[in-house]
């Protein structure tokens, strides 16, 4: 998905941990030119969030509010360009509307993007997605009677 916006923009993104005071700060996307930084953090899920999904969303817009607001402090003339990727416009939903994440993103100047993927890719997410779900009980964990 990365590697999809990467192309899609003409920069080559790369995860990179950046030191921030006492700490480091992982983000899926950045590149940096003389006066450019571009923050990407992605969502590969597909369909509705849900309230503990919401939470990790939630958390990358403050996670790339955090960096920007770093980056631009120590130089006031940089341009930084923070995204939320998202492979499925449901799963998106979460920073749109009305609702106070959609304002928050705005607020810290966080643009959220569907990347469209292969079918393919999108199966293989959804598969993903179907063995991660704890409502699919496993077979072998029921008791034989």
């Amino acid at each position: 998905m990365v590697s999809e916006f990467s192309r899609q923009l003409g920069r080559e993104l790369a995860r990179i941990t950046i030191p921030i005071g006492r700490t480091k700060v992982a983000v899926d996307g950045f590149y940096k030119d003389e006066n450019r930084v571009t923050l990407v953090e992605a969502w590969a899920h597909v369909g509705r969030a849900k309230s503990a999904q919401r939470h990790k969303v939630l958390g990358d817009v403050l996670k790339l509010a955090l960096v920007t607001s770093v980056l631009r402090r120590s130089d006031a003339t940089v341009k930084v360009d923070s995204y939320i990727l998202f492979v499925d416009g449901a799963a998106a939903n979460v920073l749109s509307g009305n609702g106070w994440a959609s304002l928050a993103a705005e607020e810290f100047g966080i643009s959220t993007k569907v990347v469209r993927l292969s079918d393919e890719v999108m199966e293989t997410i959804k598969e993903a997605q179907g063995r991660q779900d704890i409502r699919n009980a496993d077979p072998c964990d029921e008791e034989s009677t």
